[in-house]
């Protein structure tokens, strides 16, 4: 009841409630097999990192603008990830597992199912709305995966305060 009375506060007077999406997560940096750069550094598509947090690369439809843009309107917000299957559906072995993240970067649509979902509301491959490319460079992704054994997992995504 308590929940309820809340939700119509909220609704009511226009506060903004956290959004959360169902979301895949990969990683990316050095040595991936892409050939992708160093994801640790101030060139990525925001143009600044953070030693203070865990690094990510966002889909386009979550970013806002689209490569050669500039940076996004989804630089500098933060998110919890929250890993709970593998790619099959299989439950991780480390399945609650969570981690902040900031994005930093674009993960672009073009030739990359992963991230080219239709708006928010569309979905990829593994039926995520959005997709959170982490950084390999800072440890995201092992602080995420862990001792899974997995490099891509699907869970949740709720944006929080950095």
């Amino acid at each position: 009841m308590l929940t309820n009375a809340v939700l119509l506060f909220a609704t009511a007077f226009g506060v903004a409630q956290a959004a959360t999406y169902k979301a895949s997560f990969t990683e990316y940096g050095s040595g991936d097999q892409n050939g992708s750069p160093n994801c640790n550094t101030n060139t990525v598509a925001c143009g600044f990192f953070s030693a203070n947090t865990f690094q990510a690369a966002v889909s386009q439809n979550l970013f806002g603008v689209g490569p050669g843009a500039g940076a996004g309107p989804a630089c500098g917000t933060c998110y919890k990830l929250t890993a709970q299957t593998d790619s099959s559906g299989n439950k991780l072995s480390n399945a609650g597992n969570s981690i902040t993240v900031q994005i930093n970067n674009l993960c672009p649509a073009d030739s990359n199912p992963l991230c080219s979902q239709s708006g928010l509301s569309g979905s990829n491959q593994y039926g995520a709305n959005v997709n959170f490319d982490l950084c390999k460079d800072d440890g995201a992704a092992n602080a995420l995966f862990g001792s899974s054994g997995v490099g891509l997992a699907v869970g949740t995504a709720e944006e929080v305060s950095c």
